[in-house]
């Protein structure tokens, strides 16, 4: 058994355990090469801000916030996205608190409020008539994937890298080990899972429900992406959809479907309510369906009441006068009717 150690672009160390020896020196090389390019990254932003005339020549204790805000605007002039300029503050800012961590710097000039608020509502789901075009560009040996997606709402990391002992087929559920909140969460399998998994030839030959060629490993998914989803995005003529839109597209189905937003969240993995609410959206069309229950045709108008007659009023008895009473004797003694008011 060999084991890939590789160090990320921050530093950090990593062991994963792989298999054979060829095997390991190809993960090795491919987590080399994405680190260099990350890597690659960060040094292009960091000589972007050398070069800066807000920046160049300043030590970091000279360069001040307003130097830095300055930089985003010329950023923003330039055509840059929000999301980028974002990219290059979050630079600056490590690169500040690495320096005052060491006793080259004070403060750090990267203030909170200079980052733009990004956007992340993206409303894009999978619509009923995209659904048999990409599963016939697909075809049916790779529908199993994303008819799992579909059906269960999971990160792509997170079902690629599941494995047949988080399947549970007599409870009905699916175990994820660790989620984007760092908590696991178990899935209800539908009927549509229960059957994509049975049908899968990876329970015979590997511990990966979706495994590599080798069966060693689990998919890569950026080789997945590009080989194949990518492809028959393309020939089923869908535009701007990723494989995250799956699980829009499985909140948004559930929704639609009248679950409770509780529900959609446990199901979501989500810790809090909010996060819920951005991916459980409803589409123009269910919200037009749910008001045009509201109309009424015009000759649904219920008819006048017939006039009724007015009612007599009771003929009340006459009161007899207080005087009208007559003497009583009770025992010898006189007995007269009191006077009114007294």
């Amino acid at each position: 058994m060999w084991w890939a150690c590789y160090f990320d672009e921050h530093g950090r160390r990593h062991r994963e355990r792989v298999g054979p020896k060829g095997l390991a020196v190809k993960v090795y090389q491919k987590r080399k090469k994405s680190t260099l390019r990350a890597l690659s990254d960060w040094t292009r932003i960091g000589q972007c801000w050398k070069d800066a005339p807000e920046t160049k020549g300043k030590t970091l204790r000279q360069i001040e916030s307003r130097d830095v805000e300055r930089y985003r605007e010329h950023q923003r002039a330039r055509g840059a996205a929000e999301g980028t300029c974002n990219r290059h503050l979050t630079f600056l800012r490590s690169v500040y608190n690495l320096a005052i961590r060491d006793g080259t710097a004070e403060t750090n000039p990267v203030r909170a409020d200079l980052f733009f608020k990004e956007n992340n509502q993206r409303l894009r789901y999978l619509t009923d008539e995209e659904e048999p075009r990409l599963r016939a560009a697909l075809g049916e040996e790779e529908w199993p994937k994303l008819a799992v997606a579909l059906n269960t709402g999971l990160r792509q990391s997170n079902e690629f890298h599941l494995k047949w002992s988080d399947v549970n087929f007599d409870a009905g559920t699916i175990t994820v080990r660790r989620s984007k909140s760092g908590q696991p969460y178990h899935v209800p399998m539908n009927d549509d899972v229960r059957a994509a998994l049975r049908d899968l030839p990876s329970r015979l030959r590997s511990e990966w429900i979706f495994p590599s060629d080798t069966g060693k490993t689990a998919l890569d998914a950026k080789n997945y992406m590009h080989r194949v989803f990518n492809p028959a995005l393309k020939k089923a003529r869908i535009t701007g959809f990723r494989w995250h839109d799956l699980r829009h597209t499985f909140a948004t189905r559930l929704v639609m479907a009248g679950v409770d937003i509780r529900t959609v969240q446990e199901l979501m993995g989500h810790r809090t309510i909010a996060m819920t609410l951005r991916y459980a959206h409803l589409s123009p069309a269910h919200r037009l369906d749910a008001v045009q229950r509201l109309s009424r045709p015009v000759d649904a108008t219920p008819p006048l009441l017939p006039p009724t007659s007015r009612p007599r009023r009771p003929r009340l008895a006459p009161v007899r006068k207080w005087w009208s009473y007559r003497r009583k004797r009770v025992g010898g003694a006189g007995i007269e009717p009191a006077t009114p008011g007294l």
